[in-house]
């Protein structure tokens, strides 16, 4: 309990109280009823979980967020930065110099919907504010806010846009238009690796006598650093059977550049060592992409075709989820859980062979039969 009492060689009043981690507080006022008014509410907010820290209150969204960014030391190099310029770009110039404790639904109101005014799609404002809604969830759970103003935010529908698939002759014509000894990054895109995945393959991860191919490592690119380490889920270090085709290819590869070491780096600089993002898509991908007349494929359309294809082939989604190495069946599901026409005829085509074997091929004539049946 809190008490109240005149304070020291002056005719004001304390009230004196404990917070949540047991640190003495005092607040002076002019009279014994303001005093009094002030503790009963601290004690109520104490006793609710709602009290919280005057001066961390007054901290600014900009500090609040560094802090955020500063609290999570092993979040992945690429995710932070990914959350830095979204505040950044998006969020620290609209409300970074408000005190967090003061940013109300009505200012996060305004920032979902500034993002929308630009132009940005609905993905992007989602995941710009999933950024905002965890640095405020961080700041309640640390007793920072007492309450998060994220609330009640209506966020826009994802509108699905058509991306491009290429089919299997449109890589390997891309394939044919990269430089030799890169030829063998888009079989791995096509392969259902991500960009990272595919800079990152040693040769001891392949396995040519089992013919499968170990994905537990990555080279990213952030901020001009490259920075190795493992995949982006659990789910993502994977270890897949590759198509005979794609390992004959990798074989030519590692014989013609000399890599036989296991630690060695399947794709590596002109110069050795780990491939640059940027380089690579400035000078490498990027003309190919002229060349083969495929403007526009980002490299990470390579794997979305390979699920797709997979797909297709009539490949189960749950066999897909592995092969790219997905966190979540529902992440298969979401992409690639439309059934293509092709794989729908051939279920309707088993069904009519079932039919025809157990009731006899005139059963299933359809319509004909049935009005023979009515007369």
């Amino acid at each position: 309990m809190g008490s109240i009492r005149r304070a020291p060689r002056s005719d004001r009043w304390e009230a004196r109280f404990r917070d949540v981690l047991g640190h003495q507080r005092t607040r002076t006022f002019d009279n014994k009823t303001d005093a009094r008014a002030f503790l009963a509410a601290v004690e109520t907010d104490i006793a609710r979980g709602a009290w919280q820290e005057p001066t961390a209150a007054r901290i600014t969204f900009e500090q609040l967020a560094e802090r955020w960014l500063d609290s999570n030391p092993r979040k992945r190099p690429t995710t932070r930065q990914r959350d830095a310029d979204v505040l950044r770009v998006h969020l620290v110039p609209l409300i970074g110099p408000l005190p967090a404790g003061r940013i109300l639904p009505a200012h996060v109101r305004q920032v979902v919907e500034t993002m929308i005014e630009r132009g940005l799609a609905g993905s992007t404002v989602r995941t710009n504010y999933g950024v905002l809604r965890a640095i405020f969830g961080w700041a309640v759970e640390n007793d920072l806010l007492a309450r998060s103003p994220c609330r009640g935010i209506r966020l826009p529908e994802i509108v699905a846009s058509h991306r491009p698939v290429v089919s299997a002759e449109d890589i390997f014509r891309l394939a044919d238009a990269m430089r030799t000894d890169y030829r063998v990054a888009i079989l791995l895109g096509a392969l259902g690796l991500r960009q990272a995945e595919a800079f990152g393959l040693r040769v001891g991860s392949i396995d040519f006598l089992r013919k499968t191919l170990t994905v537990d490592a990555t080279i990213n690119e952030v901020a001009g650093q490259l920075i190795e380490g493992r995949g982006k889920t659990a789910n993502a270090n994977r270890t897949i059977t590759m198509p005979t085709y794609i390992l004959d290819e990798l074989s030519a590869h590692l014989a013609r550049t000399g890599r036989h070491d296991p630690a060695a780096l399947v794709l590596q600089s002109p110069g050795g060592g780990p491939v640059r993002a940027t380089n690579f898509r400035l000078r490498v991908y990027g003309p190919a992409l002229q060349r083969a007349a495929l403007p526009g494929l980002s490299f990470h359309r390579l794997r979305h075709s390979a699920g797709h294809m997979m797909r297709e082939a009539g490949v189960p989604l749950e066999v897909i989820q592995r092969r790219l190495g997905h966190a979540s069946i529902r992440t298969t599901a979401d992409i690639y859980g439309t059934l293509p026409e092709a794989v729908d005829r051939s279920a309707a085509d088993k069904l009519d062979q079932l039919f025809a074997s157990a009731c006899g091929a005139d059963v299933v004539q359809g319509p004909a039969n049935s009005k023979s049946d009515a007369s």
